[in-house]
């Protein structure tokens, strides 16, 4: 018996020697983190806190700048770090020093005034808070000796990182170069790994000229699933990688953005209900899309140059407001080869209506990778060919409204200017085309149009399809569009 209280008893006694000494530990430990991260003459931290038994490490008040970046965090604290006690305890944390491909993972991690600049390219980026629940960041290759080390070793960063939920506030950006401004009053993100986001929601975005200028224009709420940026972060993540170069094609499932204002709505009387987008996958290599923008109306104010121009416009139409819906599918079937614009209409009730379809055939392997990583120039050596378009316009009054303004301005006859335009399309000559019959038959069909109004259909059936290698001759002088492009116009009642 005698020996179990003494054993017990040395028990409590270690255990409350070990509790009192933590508060040491940990004043240690802050005192060789605050020292590793200073170490370099880089970057510079006012206090640093360490709590051992919830492994959060925080830091206030941190600077630093390099030849590539500043960083200034006002204060920056992580917990439930995966991170061994030992490395920890000898002041070594994931991010002392803020080391460019260290590993990092965290249950939480919270920011509060943010800011960076990139000197390489002169973009800024600043927010208020950002929260991280559930961040793993993988190590990643930060071996990288060119001018835009800043935005390559980021993107590789989000290539190594996965996110279960982020919640950003009060972010501004400003874009390299001229200097305009990106605001965005919150930013939720869920489910984030390596490029792929499940969920993000933005709202209170809005796009300014610079610095402290009125947003030109605003959303106020932005919804999108399934985001696919990792062509984007493979392409951004190249060693040979330049501002303006391909930078990979982003896919989303769904999206859709509402509330749209701004100085530049305001300015010419523009109201804009919604604009969507969707992505299907019907079947493996087989895609749909749908992009829809709705409520489109402008009402010019009675205030303003601008309204003023167009209010009077208008008023010479016979109009007050011009109403218009766009309406767009496509599909793609990499397994056909051919990529489809099945119907594209902009819709205006009581004006007209303009439709296109078109579609791309023999598509092969270098025309979807050219598509994937947004390199127009490489499409050039594809086997992908034009196999038809077609395009429907369809006048309801715009025609006879816009002849209606003309001669309220110009002082003629409305029927004189009709006849003049019809007469002026039959005598155009396209620069380095050859006028041959069919093109006459063409001109003369649109000239029509532009006389009896109607619904003007022009198609295009190559025959073989033109691919992309013909672009060279159609552009030389002489060409023959009509023929080549199998170019054929009709006027429907």
């Amino acid at each position: 018996m005698r020996k179990s209280v003494i054993a017990l008893i040395a028990v409590v006694v270690l255990a409350g020697a070990a509790v009192a000494a933590v508060p040491v530990i940990e004043g240690h430990a802050a005192a060789s983190i605050k020292s590793e991260i200073e170490r370099a003459g880089t970057a510079k931290v006012d206090a640093v806190s360490v709590g051992l038994l919830g492994r959060r490490v925080t830091l206030t008040n941190l600077k630093s700048k390099t030849a590539e970046a500043e960083l200034s965090i006002g204060r920056w604290e992580a917990s439930g770090l995966a991170w061994p006690l030992g490395e920890l305890l000898a002041g070594r944390t994931p991010l002392a020093g803020f080391g460019w491909g260290d590993p990092l993972s965290a249950g939480r991690v919270e920011l509060e005034n943010v800011a960076m600049a990139d000197l390489a390219t002169g973009g800024r980026w600043s927010m208020d808070s950002l929260l991280i629940e559930g961040l793993d960041l993988a190590r990643y290759d930060a071996r990288y000796d060119g001018m835009f080390r800043v935005a390559v070793l980021t993107t590789r960063a989000m290539g190594a990182l996965t996110v279960r939920r982020l919640e950003q506030r009060n972010t501004r950006v400003t874009l390299p170069g001229a200097g305009e401004t990106v605001g965005l009053g919150s930013i939720v993100l869920e489910g984030y790994e390596r490029g792929l986001t499940a969920k993000l929601t933005m709202a209170g975005a809005d796009f300014s000229a610079g610095e402290k200028q009125p947003a030109q224009l605003s959303i106020a709420e932005t919804k999108a699933t399934k985001i696919d940026f990792r062509r984007t972060i493979t392409a951004l993540s190249s060693d040979k990688w330049f501002p303006g170069a391909p930078s990979g094609r982003v896919q989303i499932e769904t999206a859709k953005a509402t509330g749209f204002g701004g100085e530049l709505f305001k300015r010419y009387g523009i109201s804009l209900g919604e604009v969507s987008f969707q992505t299907a996958h019907v079947r493996d290599k087989v895609s749909r899309t749908r992009t829809h923008i709705e409520g489109f109306v402008l009402a010019p104010p009675l205030r303003g140059l601008e309204g003023l121009s167009l209010r009077m416009a208008l008023q010479s139409m016979g109009i007050k407001e011009v109403k218009a819906e766009f309406d767009c599918y496509g599909t793609e079937d990499q397994g056909k080869g051919e990529l489809t614009v099945d119907r594209c209409a902009l819709m205006s009730p009581g004006l007209g209506d303009v439709e296109l379809s078109a579609r791309i055939v023999n598509a092969d392997a270098l025309f979807w990778t050219a598509l994937d990583e947004s390199d127009l120039l490489a499409l050039q050596d594809s086997t992908a060919a034009l196999g038809s378009a077609r395009l429907v316009l369809t006048d309801k009054s715009l025609l006879e409204r816009s002849l209606r303004a003309i001669a309220a301005m110009s002082g003629q006859p409305a029927a004189t200017l009709r006849a003049n335009w019809a007469r002026e399309v039959r005598r155009y000559q396209p620069a380095g085309v050859l006028i041959s019959q069919s093109m006459t038959q063409l001109l003369d069909t649109i000239a029509r149009f532009v006389e009896q109004g109607g619904t003007l259909v022009v198609e295009a059936k190559p025959e073989p399809p033109v691919g992309f290698d013909k672009l060279e001759y159609l552009l030389n002088p002489g060409a023959d569009l009509v023929s080549t492009l199998g170019l054929k116009a009709t006027l429907l009642k």
